[in-house]
């Protein structure tokens, strides 16, 4: 008995230490940077990280399908939100209805286009216009104004309801802000789905980012379709430290 128990003991530390080198081989094999995070796995997109202040609001509407990346593998944050982008997302939203009895009133949007669809949609809806000369521009980029206008327009059509959660309040370069965009800027600001920039301006004519119109979005959508309280409303670009939580959550649409 006495020598059974410690071949016992012996058979117990070589199992064990092979099982030690085997998962440490397994650990080595990982590709380099491979992160541990339980979000690792949430998103494919290499240039957003957990710890960017938007990567919750990436990860939310790359789930709903609203948004998706510039490459298998990248979401491209910091690049500028193009028109047609802009637009994209409101469809995608909107479940791409068909357009097929619709008509493409512009001249530089092809019927091959990715973005074809939305483009027509939109315009049709009353949503996104196009110049005078009968142009879209799809592959402009889009200023914050702009994206603020087409957002409170698709609001405004799918009778969306972005009940106030604090007071108006101007911002340092309210000026410069055109009065087309005031209402929908001011709407959405009380709303808390946006903020202005650290020094207090807004930036209207500031080229949006791939960040940012994911943040707006997913606040967007989620303070106008639920009937709970919604989250505090995250920090817009570069911005010091979000506002405080609403008191209140909102009421259910009829």
């Amino acid at each position: 008995m006495k020598q059974i128990i410690p071949f016992i003991s012996q058979k117990i530390i070589k199992t064990t230490l092979v099982f030690i080198l085997l998962f440490g081989v397994l650990l080595l094999s990982l590709p380099y940077g491979v992160s541990m995070s339980p979000y690792a796995s949430s998103l494919p997109f290499t240039d957003v990280d957990p710890a960017d202040w938007f990567y919750e609001q990436v990860r939310d509407v790359f789930e709903q399908g609203l948004m998706t990346g510039t490459g298998d593998v990248t979401f491209s944050p910091g690049a500028q939100v193009t028109r047609a982008m802009a637009v994209q997302v409101l469809y995608n939203h909107s479940d791409r209805p068909s357009t097929t009895w619709m008509v493409n009133p512009f001249t530089d949007v092809a019927a091959d286009a990715w973005y074809h669809d939305a483009v027509v949609w939109a315009a049709t809806r009353g949503i996104a216009h196009g110049f005078w000369e009968g142009t879209f521009a799809p592959g402009d980029s889009i200023t914050r104004a702009h994206l603020i206008v087409l957002l409170n327009n698709y609001a405004n059509f799918a009778r969306l309801e972005l009940p106030p959660q604090r007071e108006s309040q101007p911002f340092a370069d309210d000026m410069d802000i055109r009065n087309y965009a005031k209402e929908a800027i001011d709407r959405f600001f009380r709303a808390m789905i946006i903020n202005g920039r650290p020094d207090g301006s807004f930036d209207p004519q500031g080229k949006a980012t791939r960040a940012e119109l994911a943040t707006i979005l997913s606040q967007f959508v989620r303070y106008s379709e639920t009937c709970d309280e919604p989250p505090p409303v995250p920090p817009y670009g570069v911005f010091l430290a979000p506002p405080p939580a609403p008191e209140y959550g909102f009421p259910c649409s009829d």
